[in-house]
């Protein structure tokens, strides 16, 4: 506790958990329940088993899941609980030496999109010592990280100063440490933000100021003061105002949540986009290894600028969100306080959130996506630039590849030439070597010392020409042939006009 010596009794405490837990699915129609929609009920049930409850609450998710079956239609205010008439479920804890006893009401509700949870646990006795206000938030079953309401929760404190002369907000700080000395778990501790009155008596709200909604600690001390605070409480007027208030209030820190978590992501997007620019500024020089790194560029980069964008709308979406609450936050306040006691009233901490927070808020949200909505642009832009070269580069190539394919294609046909050619050249020489064959019939003289210069032998004398005339004609053919060729890939060439002769588009 911050001031130990702080010593007092309270009169008929009860904590009450208001949480918020999100049922439908937008992205997916009103209809469609989220994953783990009846989060709160099974922990409705989880708290029976610890807090020995009687009766046990295993039967409430399936009672209220078939009665939300029942009810298709969104409403803004659907009581989930009907039993004999009965509208909440009451329950008490089994008597046990080392705790008090104590007695409590189940009230579910479904605020249109939002399940919302009333879990009053209530003191029989008349009196108690502050520190025992422990045995409400047993082993600190109310906190944040253990109920982990998908939208967020406060705890509401009502209680009646008994022969207290002090001071009020001393009293609402040592109540909130009392709160929290049974808890072992490393919950941040909330402190106090704002103080005002509610239907004529002190309230003192308590935050630990965590962006994580299912960190976020928020509580409300409110100390019964007043003869009039406890007449007008138990009438109920302000209990539906002050709900949809606070539902209202956890949407909006959730949703802004939502926000930062989705500008984050968009941001590391940002920076792969940034990365890709920087290796863009130092692109291959290769043609075809410059091509196939753009071509996969042109897979990676629509993928990741759809998932910026798709941040972007759901950024948007939010900020619309938050706006919509804002007003119904503000509508709620002043519902609220046309039930309490406007004389004796000040509500001004609770309007400062509306004003303070929720305006911050919302001119954080327009500076991220001032600064986002630049990033889209470039991504689109680099994604035209990146076409472009691509479109470039594969005319190049292909004018390239129909090159290579021409003049290989020039090439085969001279090879083709020079083979028949040869072919004809081979079956000519064969043809000389059977026309010459009765030739080799004729006697072969040899030189001799009487005759060292002798004529050649007919046989040979009539090969050595017939191969002449065939090599001549056949080299003949092939020069002729190619000179052809490459005349006629001249002529095609200089049928086209060049680039630097035609006139510009413009006027001359």
């Amino acid at each position: 506790m911050n001031n130990p010596e702080l010593t007092g009794k309270l009169a008929n405490p009860k904590l009450t958990l208001f949480a918020f837990h999100l049922c439908n699915n937008l992205a997916k129609g009103d209809k469609q329940p989220v994953d783990k929609a009846d989060h709160l009920w099974q922990k409705c049930a989880a708290l029976g088993h610890l807090l020995q409850t009687n009766p046990q609450l295993d039967f409430l998710p399936e009672k209220l899941n078939n009665r939300n079956s029942q009810n298709s239609q969104p409403s803004d205010y659907l009581e989930l609980y009907e039993s004999n008439g009965n509208r909440f479920l009451s329950f008490e804890t089994v008597s046990q030496p080392d705790k008090l006893p104590l007695t409590g009401e189940i009230y579910p509700l479904q605020l249109h999109d939002t399940y919302a949870l009333d879990f009053t646990l209530r003191s029989p006795n008349l009196t108690l010592e502050i520190n025992q206000l422990s045995n409400l938030n047993f082993q600190g079953c109310l906190l944040p990280c253990e109920i982990e309401a998908s939208l967020g929760q406060t705890l509401v404190l009502f209680a009646k100063p008994v022969d207290f002369a002090g001071n009020h907000q001393d009293l609402a700080v040592a109540c909130v440490d009392a709160l929290f000395q049974d808890s072992q778990l490393e919950q941040p501790k909330p402190y106090l933000i704002g103080e005002g009155k509610l239907l004529g008596s002190p309230i003192f709200e308590f935050d630990n100021s965590q962006e994580y909604p299912r960190l976020k600690c928020h509580i409300l001390v409110w100390l019964d003061t007043d003869e009039k605070t406890s007449e007008i409480e138990a009438s109920g007027n302000y209990y539906r105002p002050l709900l949809n208030l606070l539902c209202c209030r956890s949407k909006i820190i959730y949703v802004y949540y939502q926000a930062y978590l989705c500008n984050e992501e968009a941001r590391k997007l940002y920076s792969q986009l940034e990365e890709k620019v920087e290796e863009f500024s130092r692109l291959k020089s290769d043609r075809k290894e410059r091509l196939e790194q753009l071509e996969g560029w042109l897979t990676e980069l629509p993928q990741i600028g759809l998932t910026y964008a798709r941040y972007l709308r759901d950024i948007e979406l939010h900020q619309i969100t938050i706006e919509t609450n804002a007003k119904n936050y503000s509508y709620w306040l002043k519902k609220l306080g046309d039930s309490s006691v406007p004389e004796m009233d000040n509500l001004d901490f609770i309007q400062e959130f509306v004003d303070g927070s929720c305006q911050i808020f919302q001119k954080q949200i327009k500076v991220n996506m001032s600064y986002l909505t630049v990033g889209r642009q470039l991504f689109q832009q680099m994604i035209e630039t990146i076409r472009g070269i691509v479109e470039v580069d594969a005319q190049k190539q292909q004018v390239q590849y129909e090159k290579v394919e021409k003049e290989r294609d020039r090439n085969l046909q001279n090879t083709i030439q020079s083979v028949g050619t040869g072919i004809g050249v081979g079956v000519g020489f064969a043809g000389i070597l059977a026309a010459g064959y009765p030739l080799i019939e004729k006697p072969w003289d040899f030189p001799s010392p009487q005759h060292p210069l002798l004529p050649p032998h007919p046989f040979i004398i009539a090969v050595v020409l017939s191969c002449l005339s065939g090599g001549g004609l056949g080299w003949l053919a092939w020069f002729s042939t190619k000179r052809y060729l490459n005349r006629k890939s001249s002529d095609q060439q200089t049928s086209v006009p060049s680039p630097q002769n035609q006139l510009p588009s413009g006027d001359v």
